[in-house]
C-alpha cells in the first residue's frame, strides 16, 4: 500500500498537498482574525481568502504575488471609517464595501496603466517604520482579547492603558493558552524551521476548544459562523 501511494503521488505532489494544508489551515484563522480587526462579520473573512484569489488568477498580472486582505489593511480601514459609524453597525458595514470597491477600481486602473513602478519610489526605511506602527497597533488591540480583558476604547494608547489597567480581570486559562500557543510557534519555528507548525497549533486548538469545551472556563471562541455567498448589490452611502 505504502509503495502504491508514492507511485500514485510523487514527493513533489506530496510536498504541495502537505503545503496547501497548512496554507488553508493558516489562512482560515488569519483571514477571521483579520475580519476581527476589521470589526466586520467573521464571514467576510472567508470571502477575501477565497474570493481574491480567483479575481487575481484571472486578471492578476503576476504568478507570485495575491492581493487579498491582511492586518495592515485592516487597521487602517476600521481606524479610518470608526470615526464615521459605530464599529460593527450597518452602515459602517456598508462603508467598508464603498471603500473596497474603490479600492478596487483604483487597482484595476493602476494594473491598466502599468503604474506599479511607483512602489520604486517608496523609501524602504518607511515602509519598515510602517509596518511596525501597524504591528505595533494590531499586538496591542489583540492583547485584552488574548487575556481576557475587556476594554471599550478603539485609540490603541487608551487600549494599552485600559489593559494594564484591568489585569487583575484577567482569564487565566486564556492567558495561558495564548502564551503557549506562541510559544510553540516560536520554538518549532526555530528548531524544527520545516516542521508544521501553524498546521499542528490550529489542529491542535480546534480538538481543544471542542473536546475540553474552553468557553466553560472563560476562554472567548468564535461560535457559529454564518454561512453562504455575500449577496452581490452597490452600497448606498450618503
Amino acid at each position: 500500500m505504502g509503495q502504491s501511494w508514492r507511485r500514485v503521488l510523487p514527493a513533489t505532489w506530496r510536498s504541495d498537498i502537505l503545503a496547501g494544508l497548512s496554507l488553508a489551515f493558516t489562512n482560515i484563522p488569519q483571514v477571521l482574525g483579520y475580519a476581527r480587526i476589521a470589526a466586520m462579520p467573521a464571514v467576510t473573512g472567508l470571502y477575501t481568502v477565497l474570493l481574491p484569489l480567483a479575481g487575481f488568477a484571472l486578471f492578476g498580472s503576476s504568478k507570485h504575488l495575491v492581493v487579498a486582505a491582511d492586518s495592515a489593511t485592516a487597521a487602517i480601514l476600521s481606524g479610518s471609517l470608526s470615526a464615521l459609524a459605530p464599529l460593527g453597525s450597518a452602515h459602517y458595514i456598508t462603508l467598508v464595501s464603498a471603500t473596497t470597491l474603490i479600492v478596487a477600481g483604483l487597482l484595476l486602473v493602476a494594473r491598466l496603466f502599468r503604474l506599479g513602478f511607483l512602489a520604486d519610489f517608496l523609501s524602504r526605511t518607511v515602509l519598515i517604520g510602517f509596518m511596525t506602527g501597524v504591528g505595533l497597533q494590531i499586538m496591542i488591540a489583540m492583547l485584552h482579547e488574548l487575556i481576557g480583558v475587556q476594554t471599550d476604547a478603539h485609540n490603541p494608547i487608551l487600549q494599552l492603558a485600559q489593559t494594564v489597567a484591568n489585569l487583575h480581570h484577567a482569564n487565566g486559562v486564556s492567558a495561558c493558552l495564548a502564551a503557549g500557543t506562541v510559544g510553540v510557534i516560536l520554538l518549532l519555528n526555530h528548531f524544527c524551521s520545516r516542521f508544521p507548525t501553524a498546521l499542528c497549533v490550529v489542529v491542535g486548538s480546534i480538538v481543544l476548544s471542542k473536546y475540553i469545551g474552553l468557553s466553560r472556563f472563560g476562554v472567548s471562541t468564535l461560535g457559529p459562523v454564518s454561512g453562504g455567498l455575500p449577496h452581490v448589490r452597490l452600497p448606498v452611502i450618503g
